[in-house]
């Protein structure tokens, strides 16, 4: 989000959403340890990823998290994903 507001040149929206994101909903932020980011290069070559979908992946992989993405790279991997409509019709 932060590149597509920046790109935008909307840093107040960045900030807002920052806010509600982190400061107002169910949202927590994770990271990884450099020990992890050796295994993002590994599963960037595993799986045929970019930096960024690989580095969601560690961290699913990591915390055992469900992917949840538009993003039909991840169909290609062992956790696979869910679409956000698949998570709403769940929650029905």
């Amino acid at each position: 989000m932060g590149v597509i507001f920046s790109k935008l040149k909307q840093a107040e929206t960045l900030e807002s959403f920052i806010d509600d994101v982190f400061n107002y909903s169910a949202a927590r932020l994770i990271h990884l340890t450099p020990q992890d980011l050796l295994q993002v290069s590994k599963t960037m070559t595993k799986f045929e990823l970019d930096l960024d979908d690989a580095y969601q992946y560690t961290a699913a992989e990591k915390y055992d998290l469900t992917i949840i993405s538009f993003d039909s790279d991840f169909d290609n991997t062992k956790r696979k994903r869910k679409t956000p409509g698949e998570i709403l019709s769940e929650l029905d």
